[in-house]
């Protein structure tokens, strides 16, 4: 059975999907929305399009928000109206006709340590829901080991809203990608989640429920290994306190 799999697949339903992946051995090719790199495909591996199963949806009850991995990025733009701070990493993100395109799937599958979306995302603490395990991973541990689990792709993203957000950049121009960026979360008991981006390595996330100023050093040591092509570690090092002070007003946490 396991030779006679097509070369397309086209499930309808969850089941489906899990019946047919328990019958695949290796790599899955997931078509998951728009801004798909065709040329780097294994073309010995089997399509999945995932089109029909209902994963563009974006759900708010508004403390929590569960977006579906195929939603465009566009979609998750229109859908957190008021949230600026997003709004403006996504603006930096990509043009409109990129995110009308661009499924969050997708974006995460190759997101790198310079985009400001994911620094944002990184902020909210969320968690990824996978299938066909049916696990919750936090984003963190998805972005580590993404490249480790060939039949294994997102059916959902889910975040709770926390009480402010904030988001700062440093780049040649406004819409370029951040030469170091910083986003910061607060929940309604006062903890504190940075996330520090901008750097070719994967963002940094710090966690504090202590006085936020204890952040300082922290945010230092995030980027003690930040030496690339686009700027110097001691650059960014001094720049973070500047962002940082910067998160810590808008989020009237300063002194």
């Amino acid at each position: 059975m396991k030779n006679e799999i097509s070369a397309y697949f086209r499930p309808k339903t969850i089941s489906e999907l899990e019946e047919f992946l328990s019958m695949v051995q290796g790599e899955v090719n997931f078509l998951s929305g728009g801004d798909y790199n065709f040329p780097s495909l294994d073309q010995s591996a089997p399509l999945v399009d995932l089109q029909s199963l209902g994963l563009d949806q974006i759900i708010s009850d508004g403390t929590t928000v569960e977006i579906g991995a195929l939603a465009t990025l566009e979609q998750i733009k229109e859908a957190f109206q008021g949230w600026d701070s997003l709004q403006e990493a996504l603006s930096i993100e990509a043009g409109l006709n990129v995110r009308n395109s661009l499924s969050l799937a997708n974006f995460l599958r190759t997101a790198d340590g310079r985009s400001p979306f994911l620094c944002v995302l990184l902020a909210f603490a969320p968690s990824i829901a996978l299938l066909p395990s049916h696990q919750s991973v936090t984003l963190e541990t998805y972005l580590a080991s993404r490249q480790k689990k060939p039949t294994e792709f997102i059916s959902a993203l889910n975040l709770a809203l926390p009480k402010g957000l904030a988001f700062e950049a440093i780049a040649r121009t406004p819409k370029d990608r951040p030469i170091i960026c910083m986003a910061a979360a607060v929940d309604d008991l006062g903890n504190l989640r940075i996330a520090c981006g901008g750097m070719q390595n994967s963002p940094q996330v710090i966690n504090i429920s202590t006085e936020p100023q204890s952040a300082i050093d922290l945010v230092r040591q995030a980027y003690q290994q930040s030496d690339d092509a686009w700027a110097s570690a001691e650059y960014r090092q001094a720049m973070s306190q500047v962002l940082l002070n910067r998160l810590l007003q808008s989020l009237g946490l300063s002194n």
